[in-house]
């Protein structure tokens, strides 16, 4: 149980310490708004100028921020961390409203997995081979769109679920399966800290019972053994 404690601060402090903590532009949010497992953003703006402000550790390194001159249409910017990769930001000047695609998107896909995009089906499946969050990438159909995506990371079933929400119009919906050796990992672990819980609690009874002895052994001795001297005195 210590152990999991311990370990648990420890990934606390590291997320603290190094995840970065939002990236705006000229003060303000980026859409969607900004999540260290989201590696694509848009932005829109008349500016001729922008101010990139990345708020992070300072012994995080980050290359990419400062300020910037925009030319019409899209400027691509990249944010680079050495903790947390690199951050895409599609900035669009005097940029004109598409219409008739709104809630769809034109692009999808996750690193490592090949989902065969239809921007008109809305379901897809995946097995996963690492319990960990997966880095998903998009195209929007309507570049001022918002997307919002929830439950990436969150695999605490065999079955899980991503929802990548399109203007509170369309959902994207990804059923997440953890394949064998991903929960047979899991099952090992949870084995693991039973038998190291087993093992502190027997090493926890030898101390006790060591110290019991000790303290009888001395009660012992204080009342026998020396009731014995004070007879041959």
């Amino acid at each position: 149980m210590k152990k999991i404690l311990f370990t648990f601060f420890i990934l606390v402090e590291f997320v603290n310490v190094y995840a970065i903590e939002d990236i705006k532009i000229n003060g303000k949010s980026l859409i969607p708004y900004f999540d260290n497992n989201t590696k694509k953003y848009n932005y829109y703006t008349d500016d001729d100028n922008v101010i990139i402000n990345v708020k992070h550790n300072k012994e995080e390194k980050i290359l990419g921020d400062g300020s910037f001159k925009l030319h019409d249409g899209l400027n691509e910017l990249i944010i680079n961390s050495d903790t947390n990769g690199e951050f895409i930001i599609n900035i669009y000047k005097n940029y004109v409203k598409s219409k008739g695609e709104k809630g769809l998107l034109k692009n999808l896909n996750i690193l490592g997995y090949n989902i065969n995009f239809d921007k008109n089906k809305y379901e897809y499946d995946i097995d996963i081979t690492k319990d960990e969050p997966l880095t998903i990438n998009y195209e929007l159909s309507d570049l001022s769109s918002y997307v919002e995506i929830i439950g990436n990371g969150n695999f605490n079933k065999t079955k899980n679920t991503i929802t990548i929400n399109v203007d509170n119009i369309n959902k994207y919906t990804i059923n997440v399966y953890k394949t064998s050796l991903v929960s047979n990992e899991i099952d090992n672990n949870n084995i693991s800290e039973k038998e190291m819980s087993y093992t502190q609690k027997e090493i926890v009874k030898i101390i006790i019972i060591t110290i019991s002895c000790i303290l009888v052994f001395l009660l012992y001795y204080m009342l026998f053994i020396k009731k014995l001297f004070w007879i041959f005195d």
